[in-house]
């Protein structure tokens, strides 16, 4: 694993060598969880983003929604252990997903639904972050 992270570190010292301060970033691409549980979707509206995760068989009080240091970190466990299952298909395991947010995201609700999780986003640009029209004269 150590060789993949110094391979990675190498990479991004050679594609972003003028870059200060942005390790943290640089550390969480990676070092960035391939794993494909439970499936996602990101979808973008304007300026509103929402992830939708699938989470058939979690309930909402077993499910963690929180932000902190420009991350979004979603989990959740699922407690089966007084089922007898004769085939099991869906998967009710613990997890993790961690997604990083841009500057200016902020995270608005999450709502579990039928079995999905929708986390609504926001990107609200600062007035002296938004675009201007200067008028020619």
């Amino acid at each position: 694993m150590n060789s993949v992270i110094s391979k990675n570190e190498q990479i991004f010292k050679d594609l972003f060598p003028n870059s200060i301060g942005m390790s943290r970033i640089f550390d969480r691409l990676a070092n960035a969880s391939h794993c494909n549980f439970p499936p996602y979707n990101i979808v973008q509206d304007g300026n509103n983003t929402f992830v939708e995760l699938a989470l058939a068989g979690y309930k909402k009080e077993n499910v963690t929604v929180s932000v902190e240091d420009g991350a979004l970190s979603i989990e959740g466990k699922c407690d089966n252990s007084e089922k007898n299952h004769l085939h099991k298909g869906i998967s009710t395991k613990r997890f993790k997903r961690v997604f990083s947010l841009g500057e200016h995201v902020e995270v608005k609700s999450a709502e579990l639904k039928d079995g999905l999780l929708t986390v609504s986003l926001e990107e609200i640009l600062p007035p002296e972050k938004q675009p201007k029209v200067i008028e020619v004269q």
